[in-house]
């Protein structure tokens, strides 16, 4: 049986412990500083750039310290209760090692996405940890397994190294209150320069580039005078509208005057994850490529989002993805839907990855009864985007038989989980033989990434060639409008910045996509115009389903055709949004700060607001608010 233990030797062993986290958390949160000094910090004074480099480093040491000294709220009362050094070591060490494992993590999926493994990421990584979703490779999941078994380890030496070289031998006092004190006063420099700097332009710098740590806005308030101030600054360059200023008013009017036409044309939706703008070649997607020449082909197309809830969401709403949780809340599916639903369409709807997250089954598809929310069976994407296909074929036969019109939507995941498919790697070479991308930064060659990308994507093409094949083969080409297009893009570093995948820009490789519209007895054309997800429903819900109520109404859109300029398109994501304008890309971040950047993702130097479009755009964002009175 363990011998009990002197209290005041595991307290002070649980503060050496904690400090050696500390340095240990350090060392791991040098993966951040890649990420560092993004926004205007380029557009500051040489004393400018000084004074907000001094404010990162002072809040690195003491905020990391804060984070390594949270487990001791579970440390402490355990010493304090049961005094058993191996039960202190077991509880200290899993509390250390896990929030040492969230960090490492953290900082890899930053430097890749800029946003944290935090809130609604940690959500969707606990409870729908699926392939789909997240898309890993074998090589990727053996080095996680290595990093966590390697920081277990180092947290099981540590404990035993403090214990045995510090309290046995009743060392380092000097040390322990030298490095105390040196926290202390970072964090107190921190502190002070946040709480004093929020009525002045730098302190939304401050916390413009706090940013790469994560937890800070959630934890570290500094002050609660300098955060308002802070954020009334911020409210006066840009005041996101409340969600809950009022019920949502969606429709804006409930007689949308729809007339069906006497021999209603199909509705067939196909969307493939992550293809961007560049990828409909003869090369890379040669069935889409010549389908496109026959068809309607929209060259400056723009999805709602740069992932795919916002992606999806834009498409068949027509509206921006900040409404997304009051359609979530109210289980209010989108005017097209309804409308399909009204005009007694039958409903096919086939999704390679799942339908549970982004939640496409308490928002887009709502209404659909019998949705199935998955497709199993099938060990990887390119299995499950084979059996949407078939499955589809045979929908295909039983629809036809039947006099009512159908809709179908295809969603074909391999192009974004092009990490998880460990064959078929061909024409496209070099190619990785599998991923990893805790080694990808702004200097990896993106070359074999691209590759495997682009091999992908042509298995998604060689699915819709069937697809096509069995419209054809079935003379539905005639009565079916096929809409083709992404829910968003894919990066690969093109800007140089360090930005892989999606879902961390608004550049054009994670927001722009292709656009092919099939409408029977609608002779070809290239639309060279700008046009945007929001465009496709009411296009769709006027010229196909005949009704008659304004675009505005139900929508932010316009028709596909309206070759009207548009001054700005708003992009959405999970955690912020942008205005994207032909000549810059604002990005609005959830305490109202924002960034004004170039089309390539560069930080514009002095650059301001331009009030009145960002007041159109707060109109948009509202319209379908119903005001409290």
């Amino acid at each position: 049986m363990e011998v009990r233990h002197s209290k005041k030797n595991l307290l002070r062993w649980c503060g050496w412990f904690l400090l050696y986290n500390t340095f240990l958390f350090y060392i791991i949160s040098l993966k951040f500083l890649p990420s560092v000094f993004p926004g205007e910090f380029y557009g500051l004074s040489f004393y400018g750039k000084c004074l907000v480099g001094g404010f990162i480093f002072v809040t690195y040491i003491s905020f990391l310290a804060f984070l390594a000294l949270l487990p001791a709220l579970i440390i402490v009362p355990a010493i304090l209760i049961i005094p058993w050094r191996r039960a202190v070591f077991f509880i200290a060490i899993f509390l250390l090692s896990i929030l040492a494992c969230y960090l490492y993590f953290d900082a890899v999926i930053y430097n890749l996405y800029r946003f944290h493994l935090h809130g609604f990421f940690l959500n969707v990584a606990v409870n729908q940890l699926k392939p789909e979703v997240f898309g890993f490779s074998n090589i990727e999941y053996w080095i996680s397994v290595g990093i966590v078994s390697g920081i277990f380890l180092l947290e099981w030496v540590g404990a035993c190294a403090v214990w045995n070289t510090v309290i046995c031998k009743n060392r380092g006092r000097g040390v322990g209150l030298w490095s105390v004190m040196l926290i202390a006063g970072c964090g107190y420099i921190s502190y002070s320069l946040v709480a004093f700097s929020g009525p002045y332009p730098v302190g939304r710098v401050f916390m413009d580039n706090a940013r790469f740590l994560p937890f800070y806005h959630n934890l570290l308030m500094p002050s609660q005078q300098g955060l308002i101030a802070i954020q009334r600054k911020a409210e006066r360059d840009f005041l996101q509208p409340p969600q809950m200023s009022g019920a949502l008013h969606y429709p804006l009017q409930n007689n949308l005057q729809c007339q069906p036409q006497k021999q209603p044309l199909n509705l067939l939706i196909i969307v493939v994850d992550a293809w961007r703008f560049d990828m409909l070649t003869k090369e890379v997607t040669p069935t889409l490529f010549n389908f496109a020449k026959t068809n309607w082909t929209f060259t400056q197309h723009t999805s709602g989002g740069n992932a795919t809830g916002p992606g999806i969401f834009s498409l068949m709403y027509g509206l921006p993805a900040t409404y997304w949780t009051a359609m979530a809340d109210s289980r209010h599916g989108p005017v097209l839907i309804d409308e399909l639903l009204n005009q007694h369409y039958q409903m096919g709807i086939f999704s390679s990855p799942t339908l549970l997250q982004p939640a496409f089954d308490k928002t887009v598809f709502s209404s659909i009864k019998h949705l199935r929310l998955g497709t199993p069976g099938a060990k990887d994407a390119h299995g499950r985007d084979q059996i949407i296909t078939q499955e589809f074929k045979k929908f295909l036969e039983q629809a036809a038989t039947k006099p009512e019109p159908f809709f179908g939507f295809l969603f074909y995941n391999s192009s974004h989980s092009y990490c998880e498919i460990n064959d078929n790697l061909k024409p496209f070479v070099p190619v990785s033989s599998s991923c990893d991308r805790f080694q990808l930064s702004s200097h990896a060659n993106p070359l074999p990434y691209l590759n495997r990308y682009k091999n992908a994507l042509l298995l998604v093409d060689q699915q819709v060639q069937q697809v096509l094949a069995a419209l054809a083969s079935q003379k539905l080409l005639d009565k079916t409008i096929v809409v083709i297009t992404g829910d968003h893009g894919e990066e690969f570093n093109d800007n140089g910045l360090g930005y892989w995948g999606h879902a961390s820009n608004f550049t054009r490789y994670q927001v722009q996509t292709p656009l092919i519209v099939h409408w029977p007895k609608k002779a070809a054309h290239v639309f060279n115009h700008r046009t945007s997800h929001f465009d496709i429903a009411p296009t769709l819900v006027a010229d196909m389903l005949g009704c008659h109520a304004p675009a505005a109404a139900y929508s932010v859109g316009m028709n596909l055709k309206n070759t009207g300029a548009r001054k700005y398109f708003m992009i959405g994501s999970y955690i912020d949004f942008g205005m994207v304008e032909p000549d810059r890309i604002t990005t609005i971040y959830p305490l109202g700060n924002y960034s004004i950047d170039n089309p390539s993702g560069q930080p514009q130097v002095g650059a301001t607001l331009r009030m009145a479009t960002m007041q159109e755009m707060i109109t948009e964002l509202k319209e379908f608010y119903q005001q409290k009175t």
